[in-house]
């Protein structure tokens, strides 16, 4: 009896893998026992029936009235590189979202149609609400794609469910009321604030070239004022002196006005300015882009944007500053310092009068590697690599003589405590220029005068013995190495 028992509960466990077994292998060819579909399955929904490529409008119905969008073949400006390297305009047929209600953002229209094209519901919240406006679906957001070949989808939308991961939603003429993601559903709700075109000059193509002029105001005081030059990419500084532009400073004002983009509109005009900070602004920046003149006003920063508006536009926006550091810059920054900065091949003579001494410095340097160059310091030629590196560097102490401050009221008087004469192989336009150092007295440094000419700039005296373009330390390396060659022979 004992092994009969056995052999029962052997049958039975048999059975059980066998049951298990043939579950499995159904389940494996894809006919499963059980249904094993879950209930967000079940209720997902693709509301628009057409593909994106096929929506040629969309009519947006919102509190405000109502904006139409069309999708339609326009001529478009753009930049091009050429073989040369160049950049120029060109002019292109592509198909592109307009709107004759306003301004409209082409990005802003794919947007829009994209989301309605693959809008897809998460859940089913309820099949025939008796009110729904308790969802916010009372008429207020409808967006009505259109497709070419005549079809139309309206979508409605309501507010934002409690969880806030989703927002409500149901198609014109059905009762269902879903659910789709935050994402989608905060572009289907776009209103005109939130699809004007980004870009307010009209056009992508633009060049820094473009801009010809350009001034700065911070509260209320001017900071510099520059042009470009006619006939060459060359900035001039034109207030508060006169003076070359510095091309890497100045070039951080180029780079930004044509690439200024909207982050945010806010109001479309009738605002209150003092709210804003643009009653007084904080900058003013002024320029010519592509023969239009533009005075930008930036006002009061919030969560690292600037309040915003264009004169002649009542648009108030919102920009981006973590790119917008060189609006602190002083006018000495984007200028050129350097008192007078020849190349060492334009040179024939310089003469040093500093420290109680007159160095003459001859010099027959070319670009050509073919020809020989001489270089001569108080009648002792340079010999070697080193020697010749020695005299470069002094040469370079001079030249590097550059304002470190403007003190545009000084009028500098007395003898100058540091001269240096440029002859030049050709007159251009001097054949001798002269640059004077003459004490500040404060005793902070020294006004730097060119052929008689105040330059509007001051020179620490801490300058002149730097260690790396120093005048007075280049002077002392070049007399220890003409010492160590005369002591070696």
């Amino acid at each position: 009896m004992k092994n009969w028992k056995k052999i029962v509960a052997l049958l039975v466990v048999l059975a059980v893998f066998a049951a298990v077994f043939i579950v499995l292998k159904k389940t494996d060819n894809g006919s499963s026992p059980t249904d094993t579909s879950s209930p967000d399955d079940i209720n997902k929904v693709d509301l628009v029936e057409f593909a994106q490529e096929d929506i040629t409008k969309i009519i947006l119905k919102r509190p405000d009235g109502e904006i139409t969008l069309n999708y339609e073949e326009r001529e478009v400006e753009t930049l091009k590189n050429k073989d040369d390297g160049t950049t120029e305009r060109v002019k292109e047929k592509k198909k592109i979202w307009v709107s004759p209600d306003l301004d409209l953002d082409n990005t802003k229209g794919e947007d829009i149609a994209l989301s309605g094209a693959i809008a897809t519901t998460m859940r089913l919240i309820e099949e025939n609400p008796q009110d729904p406006t308790i969802y916010g679906l009372n008429g207020s957001y409808i967006t009505t794609f259109v497709s070419k070949d005549g079809k139309q989808v309206g979508l409605e939308m309501g507010d934002e469910n409690p969880a806030g991961d989703a927002f409500y939603v149901r198609v014109v003429g059905d009762t269902k009321v879903y659910v789709i993601d935050t994402y989608r559903g905060n572009i289907l709700r776009f209103g005109r604030l939130d699809i004007m075109n980004r870009n307010l000059y009209g056009t992508e193509a633009i060049l820094t070239d473009d801009i010809t002029s350009l001034a700065l105001t911070k509260g209320g005081t001017k900071i510099f004022e520059g042009r470009k030059q006619p006939d060459n990419p060359d900035w001039m500084i034109t207030y508060p002196v006169e003076r070359k532009a510095d091309a890497t400073d100045i070039s951080k004002f180029l780079q930004w006005i044509p690439e200024m983009r909207v982050y945010q509109f806010v109001s479309e005009g009738n605002s209150d300015l003092k709210t804003y900070g643009l009653d007084n602004p904080k900058y003013i920046l002024e320029y010519t882009l592509i023969g239009k003149t533009y005075s930008l006003k930036l006002g009061n920063l919030e969560d690292s944007l600037y309040y915003a508006m264009l004169d002649g536009d009542p648009r108030i926006f919102k920009l981006s500053s973590s790119a917008m550091n060189f609006l602190d810059l002083p006018a000495i920054d984007v200028m050129d310092t350097f008192a007078y900065i020849p190349m060492i091949y334009d040179v024939e003579k310089l003469v040093i009068e500093m420290d109680g001494r007159v160095d003459e410095l001859l010099i027959n340097a070319s670009r050509d590697d073919e020809v020989e160059e001489t270089f001569i310091i108080n009648g002792t030629k340079m010999e070697g690599d080193k020697q010749v590196s020695l005299f470069r560097k002094y040469y370079q102490g001079a030249i590097a003589i550059q304002g470190d401050r403007l003190d545009l009221n000084a009028v500098p008087t007395g003898k100058a405590e540091i001269k240096l004469t440029y002859t030049m192989k050709v007159a251009n336009p001097d054949k001798v220029v002269v640059v004077e150092l003459i004490p500040t007295p404060d005793g902070y440094g020294y006004y730097l005068v060119v052929n008689g000419e105040y330059t509007g700039m001051a020179m620490g005296k801490r300058l002149l013995d730097k260690t790396d373009m120093g005048i007075r330390q280049a002077y002392t390396n070049l007399m220890e190495g003409l010492k160590e060659a005369s002591e070696s022979q």
